[in-house]
């Protein structure tokens, strides 16, 4: 059996890849996002006049910022989001090689096999209980290496701290809530990230499985990047819908930390104050961020890859070729 894992840096460079596109051309709709929770919670305190929330919290960000305003928070999301992308894609590739391995599929002929694919995977081809375990260990290990830098980042893009910089952020953190205040949040990001990539790469397999299916069936031919792309929307939307709750309830434990104690106080917090919909608060903007983000990493990087894997093959078969 070839051995897959002397390419770990096309992972990392893809995922890296990936990440920073995606997270510098969406920061806008994290900025918004926060903000638009942590003014959900100025009303309720009578602080703030209800108002048109979404245009009103953009304009507010332009007047006193500027329009390079809506980037504000791009450093901490780039020092996450980057390596945060590397790593997750670096990951979640070794586990479904260590699946595939298993179930002793040759890595090359696994390659091969989707390079002549319609569906173009740069993947090896898994059970769906294997891909939702892959993504649910990756993405959760990945979260707790890269928790103190979405501490940082979500407080760093919220009005209710004052920090002039990044290394303002992380002094004030360490001093009045010690290395404990650089996970606030972590249970409830786990339970959100954790079923999410799992139900997302469940999906977005799923979804490019059918699409092969489909084109082979009718002998039609789709380009790569649009099959993946298709695909990252589809798991994109419906794995951010089944996970809004967690996401919401994240956000407010990382802002308020003594308001909102832990994820069952905040969920009962929430429920009695607002209601059910209170945990769909800021979907919109998380949904068109999450299927935007999603479409344009998946992308990128199976492109990335799957570029990778068919030069290495056209050089195994010139090598192997008669002169």
């Amino acid at each position: 059996m070839s051995d897959k894992n002397k390419d770990p840096l096309v992972h990392l460079t893809a995922g890296a890849i990936s990440g920073l596109a995606s997270c510098v051309l969406l920061q806008p709709f994290d900025l918004v996002k926060t903000r638009l929770q942590q003014e959900k919670q100025l009303h309720q305190l009578n602080l703030l006049e209800p108002r048109n929330a979404l245009l009103s919290t953009v304009k507010n960000i332009v007047s006193k910022h500027t329009f390079t305003g809506l980037w504000r928070g791009t450093v901490p999301t780039v020092f996450r989001n980057v390596p945060g992308s590397a790593l997750y894609f670096f990951t979640l590739s070794e586990i479904r090689y260590m699946f595939a391995k298993r179930q002793q599929m040759n890595f090359e002929y696994t390659t091969k096999n989707a390079l002549s694919n319609s569906s173009v995977s740069s993947l090896p081809t898994l059970s769906s209980g294997q891909n939702m375990i892959a993504g649910m260990v990756a993405r959760s290990t990945v979260g707790f290496v890269m928790m103190p830098i979405t501490v940082i980042k979500v407080r760093y893009e919220s009005s209710f701290y004052n920090y002039k910089s990044i290394w303002n952020a992380m002094t004030s953190i360490i001093r009045n809530e010690g290395v404990k205040g650089f996970f606030y949040g972590y249970g409830v990001t786990v339970l959100r990230d954790a079923p999410q990539a799992g139900l997302y790469v469940l999906f977005y397999e799923k979804a490019k499985t059918s699409i092969g299916a489909w084109t082979s069936t009718h002998s039609y031919s789709i380009a790569s990047p649009v099959v993946h792309s298709a695909s990252a929307v589809f798991a994109g939307i419906s794995s951010t819908i089944i996970t809004q709750p967690f996401d919401m309830l994240k956000t407010r434990i990382q802002l308020k930390p003594l308001e909102y104690r832990n994820m069952w106080q905040a969920a009962r917090k929430v429920f009695m104050e607002e209601g059910m919909l209170g945990f769909f608060d800021g979907i919109t903007l998380r949904l068109a961020r999450k299927t935007l983000q999603s479409a344009i990493a998946w992308t990128i990087y199976e492109g990335v890859v799957t570029e990778f894997q068919k030069r290495k093959t056209t050089l195994i078969d010139s090598e192997v070729s008669p002169t």
